[in-house]
């Protein structure tokens, strides 16, 4: 259940709520009110008998929203009346706050084999408004005197919009109530987790185990209270089934400061201890924020705000803003990359790295909100072994515990690109004139390019500046690549202060410095001049030489080519020597050993000895890095990520793998692309094998070289379909396949 308002006497207690004096026979039917004329008309999801009415606990809790209507489920035991009560009477009420919220149902379902029945309360909101929802106890010996309701057991808070979409707003309608929930919130935050100004232990035990969670101490703190007990285990028809225990223990901050909360769990020994073992979970917290915030030990918060307002920055739908990490041992350097989903951001384990010499981290420069960039760009700001280059980009805040609070300080810029060309000039200010007199069919691309005055409104004075800047902007018309890539290939810039030129040439006007780390995606090339690629950097489009005056490569690409594996299959045991040339990327990781090539002994079955040391194998594994390989997604397919199995079933066993080659296809490449939303894959053919050539010697009779490159996507997009060939084995036959995964 999701409650605003409850009496201490409560907050100890049980959630599942005490009964009214039905009989035992009463229980056994449901007794009903129900509107005129909509029983029939309710959606399937509204409990409808005793099972359901469990099923529905055990997904939803006590509250769902659907199809317009609120629907409540209450689970009450029923027990003997307590001497001095009226018998009959009606012990539980459900009440709400606006008279106009239509109640469609109230249907109560009982079992004979169950002690517990559930109420059933169906609401139709009539009009836009906030109204709660109130299970009042009528026998209640001490009513809470701060509560409208006194007697209240529960209180929902909702709120209907003009359109009527209901969503529920107390502010525990996170926290789960039921089985279903508690699963879904233990998976994806942990046992001890944090929202907002509230800390939460998701608990689980086994009864048959003896098992037991207690708080430490006296569970009393000066900065956090204990708040709640929420009891998510699973319902069954006549008890709690068989299997976990789930509870929910929630405190919330009351002022600044740090607090430690541990909860330990007791149990009998279980048969394969030695002697039981105490198993604790610990929440080590920092307060902040007038108790608005709690952060745990090692979690780092991340906060974008606007260099000249100190507002936060609001993130739209399309912004996907990452955080690179560094952890250098003094060897090597690398880190994972962190989305920022919503600002500010919560990063775990980041906070304890803070101060290390060789930890590092920033913003990534090519994913920064639309019409932001750094303050400097020179150089790539970040936090460098506990310090901030250059100054004044970042501001870090340690605490006690471990937490690190980080705000990125970014300008706004408004690119003034109103129609989404790439171009700011006087067509975006014509849009903007026609969108300002509601001209019909005006559409801005991106509105926010056009608000020159910052303030998140559009009007007469921003169209004013606009054509002011473009006056005074000089005009920089970019050089149109010959060939545009629509799913080009992501690369980093190896250097700080490289320039972004209008054309493919330094006698074009440069119009960027880039900082090193920079993530850029290669949107198109000049045919016969593969020195410079075209791209675009914080919503300027135009051209970069990838080499330096000593010819060296000044961008790295981040593309790999992922085990691609050689089969050789000859008629008879046959001295074999396998060689490749890669034109378009460098070699990584070989085994067995590349050393000018493979030399083996391969067998009809496919198994190879290698001659360099003896060893067995099922065949040749390379992989490469620095790819810069143009892929070609002329043609291809759009699949649905969790239709990818099927997919690859079909086209591999089509295009000539046998049953053995394709399933180490798919345990490779299957667990990378189903639970992406959607994936554009293309077989690559002239595109992959005129930079990765294979040299077999003896030559084979027959040789299939099978590359997928793919894309993930957020949502389908059209592609004319790819002719796939079916290999025919014959004589020696070399197979080969491998695959790319280009992340835009």
């Amino acid at each position: 259940m999701k409650f605003t308002k409850l009496s201490a006497a409560l907050f100890a207690a049980t959630l599942v709520i005490t009964p009214f004096s039905f009989s035992d026979s009463a229980l056994l039917t449901p007794s009903a009110m129900v509107a005129e004329g909509t029983a029939a008309t309710l959606p399937e999801w509204i409990p409808n008998d005793f099972d359901s009415a469990v099923e529905f606990r055990n997904t939803y809790g006590a509250t769902h929203i659907d199809n317009g209507l609120v629907c409540v489920v209450s689970v009450f035991k029923r027990e003997p009346v307590p001497e001095g009560q009226p018998q009959g009477m009606v012990r539980y009420e459900t009440q709400i706050t606006d008279k106009s919220i239509k109640k469609l149902q109230q249907t109560t379902f009982g079992s004979d084999i169950s002690s517990y029945y559930y109420e059933i309360d169906v609401f139709d909101p009539q009009k836009a408004g906030d109204f709660d929802i109130v299970i009042t106890d009528s026998w209640a010996e001490e009513p809470d005197p701060g509560l409208e309701y006194g007697h209240a057991l529960a209180r929902y808070s909702f709120s209907a919009k003009d359109d009527m979409n209901i969503t529920e707003t107390d502010i525990f309608s996170w926290l789960p109530d039921g089985k279903a929930e508690f699963s879904d919130y233990l998976q994806d935050n942990g046992e001890v987790s944090v929202k907002d100004n509230y800390v939460v232990f998701s608990t689980m035990t086994v009864d048959q185990f003896g098992d037991r969670w207690e708080p430490d101490s006296n569970n009393k703190y000066e900065n956090i209270k204990y708040l709640l007990t929420s009891d998510c285990t699973m319902q069954a028809r006549d008890m709690y089934d068989d299997g976990s225990v789930d509870i929910m223990y929630v405190y919330q901050a009351e002022k600044d400061g740090y607090e430690k909360i541990s909860w330990t769990r007791t149990s009998q020994m279980r048969p394969d201890q030695q002697e039981p073992t105490p198993y604790t979970l610990t929440a080590d917290c920092a307060v902040l924020d007038n108790a608005q915030t709690i952060l745990l030990s090692g979690q780092m918060r991340a906060n974008l705000i606007d260099f000249h307002t100190g507002e936060p920055i609001m993130l739209r739908a399309a912004d996907n803003t990452y955080i690179w990490t560094d952890f250098s041992d003094g060897n090597e350097s690398t880190g994972p990359i962190f989305m920022l989903e919503t600002n500010p951001a919560i990063v775990n384990d980041l906070g304890n790295s803070m101060g290390s010499e060789g930890f590092s981290f920033g913003l990534e420069g090519q994913t920064l909100p639309s019409g932001y960039s750094f303050i400097c760009d020179e150089v790539r700001p970040g936090y460098y072994g506990g310090h901030i280059i250059p100054d004044g980009n970042m501001t870090v805040t340690t605490f006690d515990n471990g937490a690190a609070d980080v705000k990125f300080w970014l300008k706004f810029t408004p690119t003034g690109d109103a129609n989404g060309d790439g171009k700011f000039d006087a067509a975006d200010a014509v849009l903007l004139q026609k969108w300002l007199l509601a001209v019909p069919d005006v559409h801005l691309a991106n509105w926010k390019a056009v608000d020159f005055y910052k303030d998140d409104k559009l009007n007469a004075a921003d169209l004013t500046l606009m054509k002011q800047t473009l006056v005074t902007e000089p005009v920089r018309d970019y050089v149109e690549p010959d060939e545009h890539f629509e799913y080009g290939v992501p690369f980093f810039v190896k250097r700080d202060g490289l320039k972004l030129y209008l054309g493919p040439d330094e006698s074009y006007e440069a119009v960027a410095s880039i900082p090193a780390n920079t993530r850029l995606i290669e949107k198109g090339v000049q045919n016969g001049n593969n020195d410079w690629l075209f791209t675009e950097y914080n919503g300027q489009y135009g051209w970069i030489n990838t080499l330096d005056s000593d010819g060296k490569m000044v961008i790295y690409f981040e593309e790999a080519a992922r085990k691609p594996v050689i089969y050789l299959y000859p008629e008879e045991e046959t001295d074999v020597h396998v060689e490749l040339e890669l034109t378009e990327s460098e070699l990584n990781t070989t085994y067995p050993k590349y050393d000018n090539g493979w030399d083996v002994v391969a067998n009809p079955d496919g198994t190879l000895l290698n001659k360099a040391d003896g060893s067995h194998h099922r065949y040749l594994f390379w992989d490469a890095v620095n790819c810069r390989t143009r892929f070609d997604f002329s043609t291809g397919f759009c699949v649905a990520g969790s239709d990818t199995e099927r997919f690859l079933k079909e086209k591999l066993t089509y295009m000539g793998l046998t049953e053995q080659e394709m399933n180490e296809f798919i345990v490779y490449w299957l667990p990378l692309m189903e639970h992406n939303a959607y994936n554009l894959i293309s077989f690559q053919g002239d595109a992959y094998s005129n930079s990765a050539k294979l040299t077999v010697t003896p030559a084979p009779d027959s040789e299939c070289r099978i590359f997928m490159a793919y894309v993930p996507l957020e949502s389908p997009v059209e592609i004319e379909p790819q002719q796939l060939e079916p290999f025919e084995r014959k004589g020696f036959a070399v197979v080969e396949w491998g695959g790319v995964e280009i992340q835009q």
